[in-house]
This record gives structure tokens, C-alpha cells and sequence, in this order.
């Protein structure tokens, strides 16, 4: 009878020891974040569209194509630019997506996120939805003469 008792008691701690440690990698794995596929915490990405001296000539456009996947939150983009060139010193700075832009490259009126106006220097940080393609735009469509240098940076970043 005590050798069955013995084993008996030895078969149980095994047996709790084994509980003890899928409990242990069961917690691990559930607290974890940001490693593998274990972690739930959103990951912030972030992404350059432009960013240096960039020319635009008269009666001409820039565009600089992004894209915002479906599921991203809190997607904005950040940026500065300043202009130089021609009797104004300035650049119109445009933020729209993929439709409004072949509409606006067709001269037509269009909602946009963001219109700078004709201005020399400015920041931006726009708010953008998921889930869409999108067009940061320098314009100097308005200049018959004059070339512009932009000296500019934007980023885009976003959760998911």
C-alpha cells in the first residue's frame, strides 16, 4: 500500500508542476506585447512622402501618391514647406485622394483635405480616413512665368 501511495503522491506533483508551467507560458504568452504574433498593442508606422527641394514650373504640379490601408487609425500626415521664386515667394499646397485628384487635374472643383492657398511658408497636419489612396500636391498651376523651389517635408503615420 505505500508504494502505491508514494507513486500516487508522485504522480500528482508531476502533474501540478506540468499545470504550474502551462499556466506560466499561458500568462507569458497573453502579456507580451509587440513580439510575434502574442501581442495585441497597436504598432505606430510611419512614412516619408517627401522630403528636400523640390522645383515646380510655372503653370505645373507636383504630386506625391500615399496610400492609407484599411484598418489604420489615427492616420495623419505632417508637414512644413517654403517657397521661393517669382513676385510672391509662393507655392499652393494641396492634400486630396485619388478621386478628387484626376477631377482637380482636370480642372474641375473639388473637396480636398487641406488647401494651403497661395503661401510662402506654412505647417500642416492633416487627418486622414483609412483606406485610401491620396495625393500630397504642389501646385504652381496658377504662375504663367515663374518656376518655384519648395524646400519641404511631409511624413504620414498611422496605427494599426
Amino acid at each position: 500500500m505505500k508504494e502505491r501511495g508514494v507513486s500516487s503522491i508522485v504522480a500528482i506533483a508531476i502533474v501540478a508542476i506540468i499545470a504550474v508551467v502551462a499556466v506560466g507560458i499561458g500568462v507569458y504568452l497573453a502579456t507580451r506585447s509587440g513580439e510575434g504574433g502574442g501581442g495585441t498593442a497597436p504598432q505606430e508606422y510611419s512614412f516619408n512622402i517627401v522630403n528636400g527641394l523640390i522645383t515646380v514650373s510655372a503653370g505645373n504640379y507636383q504630386a506625391y501618391p500615399f496610400t492609407i490601408p484599411s484598418g489604420a487609425m489615427n492616420a495623419n500626415i505632417v508637414g512644413n514647406f517654403t517657397a521661393s521664386g517669382g513676385s510672391g515667394n509662393d507655392i499652393i499646397v494641396l492634400i486630396m485622394d485619388a478621386t478628387a485628384f484626376v477631377n482637380w487635374k482636370n480642372g474641375h472643383q473639388v473637396s480636398v483635405y487641406y488647401d494651403s492657398g497661395q503661401l510662402t511658408t506654412s505647417n500642416f497636419d492633416v487627418s486622414l480616413p483609412a483606406g485610401g489612396s491620396y495625393y500630397l500636391v504642389f501646385s504652381n498651376t496658377f504662375s504663367i512665368i515663374s518656376t518655384k523651389n519648395v524646400q519641404t517635408r511631409a511624413d504620414l503615420s498611422y496605427t494599426m
